[in-house]
């Protein structure tokens, strides 16, 4: 009941969509990586609620248990899951549950963390590679995540991030991804969509922000880490 209140409490004042922490997280103190969060029982209450609404839950989980958990109680995305194993992520491509992924390593980007997180953090980058192959493996829809908040600093380099995809994917894969499939994912809100025009394609009414770049992104995505030099406009 708690969580079906607080579900629609959010949607009331004026939620997209409804995230939900369905695992451990990686800098939260009091929440082991491995642990599953919710019952059941209780994400499909975040569900209904949503689905009343005509939006969707995604969840935050590591994990196999818990992002299987939240499969089976009809969340549409799973935001991280480094710890995937492959039965789990085939359930991902058969039930066409998105995967919000981030690409994590031990270099400048990576998360802040101190005491037991730090442990956290270098399991959960441990797993970037593999999480990457699974989903490329089995055809997982898979969203451009940065896992940025509330920091200025890390914002103005995404793009920097962005450019860490090329690990895995072709450049023009990668700008396809950060805009016209991540739109794709937005779009799931619905009718509870904050954007009242489509989003990641060139056409007329579309919201987008048109840049001209100094050099070929398809050839040098590095150029879009560098945008106070590479951006002629915007």
């Amino acid at each position: 009941m708690a969580v079906l209140q607080g579900a629609r409490e959010q949607l009331m004042l004026g939620a997209s969509q409804i995230k939900i922490k369905a695992g451990g997280g990686v800098v939260s103190t009091y929440d082991p990586l491995d642990v599953t969060q919710y019952t059941e029982r209780e994400i499909r209450a975040a569900v209904d609620a949503a689905e009343n609404w005509g939006t969707y839950v995604l969840a935050h989980a590591y994990t196999p248990r818990s992002v299987q958990q939240a499969i089976r109680a009809g969340v549409r995305s799973i935001e991280h899951g480094h710890l995937l194993d492959e039965q789990t992520v085939e359930l991902m491509a058969e039930t066409q549950t998105w995967w919000s992924l981030q690409a994590f390593f031990d270099d400048e980007d990576k998360i802040g963390a101190g005491g037991a997180s730090a442990a956290k953090a270098q399991a959960m980058i441990r797993g970037t590679d593999r999480a990457y192959e699974l989903g490329m493996k089995h055809g997982v829809q898979i969203a451009w995540g940065t896992d940025t908040l509330y920091n200025p600093g890390a914002a103005a380099r995404q793009g920097a991030q962005l450019t860490k995809l090329t690990r895995w994917y072709k450049p023009a894969d990668i700008l396809t991804m950060a805009t016209s499939t991540n739109a794709n994912l937005l779009a799931e809100s619905g009718p509870r969509n904050p954007y009242h025009a489509p989003l990641g394609v060139i056409t007329v009414g579309a919201f987008a922000d048109l840049i001209v770049v100094d050099g070929d992104p398809l050839q040098n995505l590095d150029l879009v880490a560098t945008p106070q030099t590479a951006f002629t406009v915007i």
